[in-house]
């Protein structure tokens, strides 16, 4: 069995919302459907209606998660019943964690999407310039930014804390990462493989 099956099968037990197999359960991360794909916190991107959610985990310098946006800004174009719930895990360092930290404030203004856009196409590594470049380019306003950042900065910070321990629970070891319903997919894909993964996961409704 290759390990991408591994990982559908311990995932979709989870998101099943498996019994406590042992007394440390309560220490462990929680891999609730809720809590992986309906997290409050996490950024979200969706029509009036969906039926199947894509949930990413990802880091905006990673080079290989550039390539995965205009695939999945694609499935949304062509798909409207398709949710995907951003969860930024930025494993490339501090000017990764400020770039998901900025991205995360945004969504309080209405600004993370076209934020995130401009983040994913900066034409360079992020840094502290490149984050305030995309900002501009991505009309957030930087004051408040900077207000949401400090008022709600440990609401960020345990956001990022549970990304990454639902990321290191599932197995995931780099980005960028994807579940779709309950398929767990290590890597990026295509456009076609995404939208088979979608279909696939239509037929499942408990897992979407």
């Amino acid at each position: 069995m290759n390990r991408r099956n591994l990982l559908s099968r311990g995932l979709l037990a989870a998101l099943a919302f498996a019994a406590p197999i042992t007394p440390l359960r309560a220490q462990q991360p929680d891999l609730s459907r809720k809590s992986v794909v309906d997290d409050p916190a996490a950024p979200k991107r969706a029509g009036k209606t969906y039926d199947v959610t894509v949930v990413e985990f990802f880091d905006y310098n990673c080079p290989y998660c550039r390539r995965m946006e205009p695939v999945l800004n694609a499935l949304l174009h062509s798909d409207p019943k398709v949710r995907v719930v951003y969860r930024d895990w930025p494993i490339f360092g501090p000017a990764s964690r400020e770039a998901s930290r900025a991205a995360v404030a945004s969504q309080w203004q209405g600004r993370h999407a076209a934020f995130h856009e401009a983040l994913m196409t900066s034409p360079a590594r992020l840094d502290s310039a490149g984050v305030k470049a995309a900002a501009a380019k991505a009309r957030v306003d930087w004051p408040r930014l900077q207000r949401d950042l400090k008022t709600r900065g440990a609401e960020i910070d345990a956001l990022l804390t549970r990304t990454d321990s639902i990321a290191q629970a599932i197995g995931f070891n780099g980005t960028p990462a994807l579940i779709v319903g309950s398929q767990v997919v290590a890597g990026a894909v295509d456009l076609p493989t995404l939208h088979r993964l979608v279909a696939e996961a239509r037929k499942k409704p408990a897992a979407r």
